[in-house]
């Protein structure tokens, strides 16, 4: 009995040769196009640029505001920090929104590219704004200027990073090239680090120190050139993902709580979303007890300031080094191995901090080397396990439900840093923190630096390296990827 089958076109009785799909050689185009339908590395670069500006929006006003505020616009600390919560428990609520308009709109130029051209400049408009406030005498009329503008701003940030995010989850249906995608988001991401920590400041001190302006001078420079640098970005990737396939919105309409439901009922993402929330948590607490620790408990006082930058520029040369490195160790042993030795070897990395001291800041810049590698490779594979978390949902319900997912976490990474930021903070109350007024740095006791220490170095090993608990519960594989793939992993 003859078991063989003929496909369609086929000879009957001829055995078929097994051909390799090739590029066809007579294409003008095929020299720029990668091999087997992968994207052209144009649009690899298109889609990274774009995290340059969402770096700025997300990281200069998380260290520049404050001050700038405090002491040159002369807000009242309390009213500052009242800025800065509005505007982030608004963002709890503008994540999902933008997420979710971004999954129902459909136009020519696909459901996430207007959202993240009229966002990026929206929110590069008001980045301006920010550090051009006119001088008010009320301070209930200048800190209703700034909740405003940063309001709108954040706005901005929302339609811009929720859509960029969930894009990468749409660019292709191979999970190694959609790691690929957010390898250059990831190396992007290290520049607009640099520029957004070590440019800022700088661009501030320059104008003051080099060119005799005004404190408020600096800071109008600073968000003149940074501010364009976002809108530069959002063209940037709005022209540069062109080329990339997107999927038409889903025809029918999901409310929000049917949308939260979807999320927890995806197992795999639930257990990424709880083990991102102790990460960013402790990513919160390393964030805002950076100049704490080198300027108290290394000893570096004012010469922090000239210390941060250094350290961020190997931080972000170390992460932008290592995405090759991380890409092909993804594809060679698995997104998730890779992601938990990531998470162990940063907590192992950072505890040589103990002994940093102003004579030996090699060890500062071997650390920085370290957290650039280590770092870069969980946050890199979380996204990039998000992409498959994302796709496994499209299989499982056969709608495109990217935007509330990627929104859910955007918004954990935002009250993750948040809460982290905050829990610091409450250490160096408890602890007895002493304040200062004029930019110094004060004596503090031995209680309030062990107190920066152990939080500084020993609370985020014990966060990263517990997440890994969490994400032994993983178990998405690529079986469950596969188009048609329709079960539920336990």
């Amino acid at each position: 009995m003859n078991r063989s089958r003929s496909r369609p076109g086929s000879v009957p009785g001829k055995r078929q040769r097994r051909t390799v799909a090739r590029e066809p050689t007579g294409d003008p185009d095929a020299t720029r196009r990668r091999p087997a339908g992968r994207l052209p590395v144009s649009t690899y670069i298109g889609y990274g640029a774009g995290q340059i500006g969402g770096q700025i929006l997300r990281d200069t006003p998380a260290l520049i505001l404050p001050i700038y505020m405090t002491t040159v616009l002369g807000l009242e600390a309390a009213l500052a920090g009242l800025v800065i919560i509005i505007a982030k428990f608004w963002v709890v609520l503008a994540d999902p929104l933008a997420g979710i308009v971004s999954d129902r709109t459909d136009t020519r130029w696909g459901r996430r590219r207007p959202f993240i051209l009229a966002g990026g400049l929206l929110a590069a408009a008001c980045f301006v704004l920010l550090f051009f406030a006119p001088v008010f005498r009320a301070q209930f009329a200048l800190f209703a200027y700034m909740t405003v503008v940063y309001v709108i701003l954040n706005t901005g940030y929302s339609m811009f990073s929720v859509p960029y995010l969930t894009m990468a989850s749409e660019m292709s249906e191979h999970p190694d090239e959609r790691t690929t995608i957010l390898s250059f988001r990831n190396g992007a991401l290290a520049l607009g680090l640099v520029v957004a920590g070590a440019l800022a400041p700088k661009i501030v001190a320059y104008v003051t120190q080099n060119l005799g302006g005004t404190p408020r001078d600096g800071y109008e420079w600073m968000g003149l050139v940074l501010g364009a640098t976002v809108a530069l970005s959002t063209v940037w990737v709005f022209v540069g993902t062109r080329r990339a396939s997107g999927r038409a919105a889903a025809e029918e309409s999901v409310p929000l709580r049917e949308q939260l439901r979807i999320a927890w009922n995806n197992k795999p993402f639930v257990v990424l979303i709880t083990a991102n929330i102790v990460q960013y948590i402790s990513a919160g607490i390393g964030y805002a007890g950076g100049f704490f620790f080198m300027a108290y408990v290394v000893g570096l006082g004012v010469d922090v300031f000239n210390v941060i930058p250094i350290w961020i520029v190997i931080i972000s040369v170390a992460s932008i080094a290592s995405m090759p490195l991380l890409v092909w160790a993804a594809a060679r042993f698995g997104k998730m191995r890779v992601y938990k030795w990531c998470l162990l070897l940063y907590a192992v990395s950072i505890q040589p901090y103990f002994f940093a001291t102003p004579d030996s800041l090699w060890i500062i810049w071997v650390i920085a080397a370290s957290i650039g590698l280590f770092n870069g490779g969980f946050i890199l594979m979380s996204f990039s396990v998000l992409t498959d978390t994302i796709n496994y949902d499209r299989i499982r319900s056969g709608i495109s439900r990217e935007g509330a997912l990627s929104s859910i976490y955007s918004a954990v990474d935002k009250v993750g840093n948040a809460v982290g930021s905050a829990i610091f903070l409450v250490i160096l109350s408890l602890v007895g923190f002493v304040e200062s007024t004029d930019g110094g740095f004060p004596a503090q006791s031995e209680t309030v630096l062990r107190g920066i220490q152990l939080s500084y170095i020993v609370a985020p090993a014990c966060l990263h390296a517990g997440s890994i608990f969490i994400l032994n519960r993983y178990r998405l594989t690529r079986e469950d990827l596969a188009p048609g793939a329709a079960g539920s992993p336990s």
